[in-house]
């Protein structure tokens, strides 16, 4: 069985990998151990969503290729929008206005300055949202707020016929922007019981079929078959 560790942002992230990614990748032989990267605190203690430091990402990623074992692998989760400004080749790659090749280039960036083969970097375009703009009737489902519904209906009319993955990396319009714009509830990012956690993310990317996000996602499902290959390399 391969051992593969994701290192990731946040919670939606961490949560997705264990109820989603980890049930499906098992039956193929390969064993999901998600962590949340090392990332900076605000002010009341909560950890930052987005942004960060690279070298603490860099020095995850490379704690866990410690492990010489020929078993284990390595990916990320990180999102193209905000991503930390010491990223490697952010700077020189951040005028390229076609996000898939950008996706690509950091991705190579990303894993030549690893430098090593079991590493396998992936970076969402644009955020990890888009999997919860490609889960928009689960959405529907879990909003009861009459400013929320209304909110919703908008948002689906501001989409269109825009795929997830090409809702773009503006700072008023990536996805979590325009999801916190139209729906309140969103924006306030707490469970309905008050709890401090990303409660739609979460409960959208999970209830929605992994079948469907990939369908909705085809560079996120691109990623998905390349952890499901690793099931077929002999340890």
């Amino acid at each position: 069985m391969i051992e593969l560790h994701f290192v990731l942002e946040g919670q939606s992230e961490e949560v997705f990998v264990r109820n989603v990614l980890a049930p499906h990748l098992e039956k193929l032989g390969v064993y999901a151990k998600p962590t949340i990267v090392a990332t900076s605190r605000a002010r009341d203690g909560r950890k930052h969503r987005g942004g960060g430091d690279w070298e603490k990402w860099a020095t995850d990623i490379r704690l866990r290729l410690r492990d010489r074992r020929p078993v284990v692998r390595v990916t990320t989760l990180f999102d193209l929008y905000g991503l930390p400004k010491n990223f490697p080749e952010l700077g020189a790659l951040a005028s390229l206005a076609d996000t898939r090749e950008r996706c690509e280039k950091l991705e190579a960036a990303m894993g030549s300055t690893v430098g090593d083969a079991r590493f396998i970097p992936y970076l969402q375009r644009h955020e990890f949202e888009a999997l919860v703009l490609a889960g928009l009737p689960a959405l529907g489902e879990l909003l009861d707020q009459p400013a929320d519904k209304r909110g919703f209906e908008k948002l689906q009319a501001d989409i269109g016929e825009t795929e997830p993955e090409d809702v773009n990396d503006d700072v008023n319009t990536a996805p979590s922007k325009r999801l916190g714009r139209f729906i309140p509830s969103y924006d306030e990012n707490r469970s309905p019981e008050g709890k401090d956690k990303p409660y739609f993310a979460e409960e959208v990317t999970v209830r929605t079929s992994l079948a469907v996000l990939r369908e909705k996602c085809p560079r996120f499902s691109a990623w998905v078959q390349a952890l499901e290959a690793l099931g077929e390399q002999k340890s």
